[in-house]
């Protein structure tokens, strides 16, 4: 029904109140055990107290390494479109967009990196929009191989737990392959989908054009990976972020005098990588606690230490991307209110912008 329109922000409420939700039955089961104890807090403090913060220095740094990588790889990802200057171009919206991931809900963010690069490169939406799509995928690839590092070479582990990595390695890698023929074969995945669609009576035939259109068009941001030396730069960029965010946990563990094996903190990124994949308030509170306190209850019994890193790792990231990333939001000269706004229209305007020339 063209007719009807639900104006976004009903849906962000319901997407945050549902996370807020989902985020507060997280916090609670993370933390259950330990608030039976009735000196809870004052153990909790304790922890905070006697950590080691020295390591505040080194999380910060690999977290800078992080990002700027992050920015390198959405480089050689745009090559195809245009070649673009990473502290210029693209860190700024790279910063923009995991901010507002941390303050909008339903992972907002992504669309407004969108918006804001494509609105100051005068770069094509859609085709951008795509290596946003594309980077997920290398990601999930990159952290399934830390992940399953660690689960099949950690010592102590339940073997029927080591058989999930299989399970979700399986699902990579058709997620890759599926990304591979429409790259390599655009206009014959493009025909299938069409006659796929087909089968759906209730589709408009406008809409079918346009969703053909748009992953034509699409494909034009995954261009990156019919070359070998990008594709090559592409992986590396990725497994090397990710492991800097393994680095990160290990520190965080370390600082609250929980010592375990590297491959056990690769198990614990793994695991909150794809939990904060599931909605739940911004900035994922909760989540990435009910994840350390999931892991980590299988190589120590120190419940509030657990639960004390957790906060200083998630914090150690969230404040400060949150603040740089509003700085660089300020400096685009857009307002807060513009955003929504951005928000709202961004899928109409992916589906409907036609190719470059």
């Amino acid at each position: 029904m063209s007719g009807s329109h639900t104006p976004l922000h009903r849906h962000k409420g319901v997407h945050l109140a549902l996370g807020i939700l989902v985020s507060a039955a997280c916090l609670w089961w993370a933390a259950r055990d330990i608030l039976k104890e009735k000196d809870a807090l004052s153990k909790l403090g304790g922890a905070f107290a006697d950590a080691n913060y020295i390591t505040a220095i080194p999380i910060l740094l690999a977290w800078v390494a992080f990002y700027w990588l992050k920015a390198w790889r959405w480089r050689l990802l745009l090559r195809p479109v245009g070649d673009y200057r990473i502290r210029r171009d693209l860190l700024p919206p790279t910063m923009i967009g995991f901010a507002f991931n941390n303050l909008l809900p339903a992972h907002l963010g992504d669309l407004v990196r969108v918006f804001i690069f494509s609105r100051q490169s005068k770069a094509p939406q859609t085709a951008v929009l795509s290596t946003v799509v594309l980077e997920r995928v290398f990601d999930i690839v990159a952290i399934l191989l830390i992940l399953g590092v660690g689960l099949i070479f950690v010592h102590g582990l339940d073997p029927s737990i080591r058989q999930s990595a299989v399970v979700f390695g399986v699902a990579a890698g058709c997620c890759v392959l599926g990304g591979l023929a429409f790259v390599l074969w655009t206009r014959p995945f493009v025909r299938l989908f069409e006659a796929a669609m087909e089968w759906i009576p209730f589709l408009p035939a406008g809409l079918k054009k346009k969703i053909a259109g748009m992953l034509e068009s699409g494909a034009e941001g995954l261009a990156s990976l019919k070359d070998v030396r990008l594709l090559a730069g592409i992986l590396a960029t990725s497994q090397a972020q990710w492991l800097l965010n393994g680095l990160t946990v290990h520190l965080a563990l370390w600082s609250f005098g929980i010592n375990v094996d590297p491959l056990v903190s690769c198990i614990v990124l793994g695991v909150t990588a794809f939990g904060v994949t599931v909605p739940s308030s911004p900035g994922y509170f909760g989540v990435i606690q009910l994840c350390f306190m999931a892991v980590l209850k299988f190589f120590t019994k120190d419940e509030t230490a657990v639960f004390a890193a957790s906060i200083y790792y998630h914090m150690i990231q969230y404040i400060p991307v949150t603040l740089i990333g509003l700085w660089y939001f300020n400096t685009t000269g857009l307002k807060i209110a513009d955003v929504e706004a951005t928000v709202e229209n961004q899928s109409a305007d992916v589906v409907v912008e036609a190719p470059p020339a």
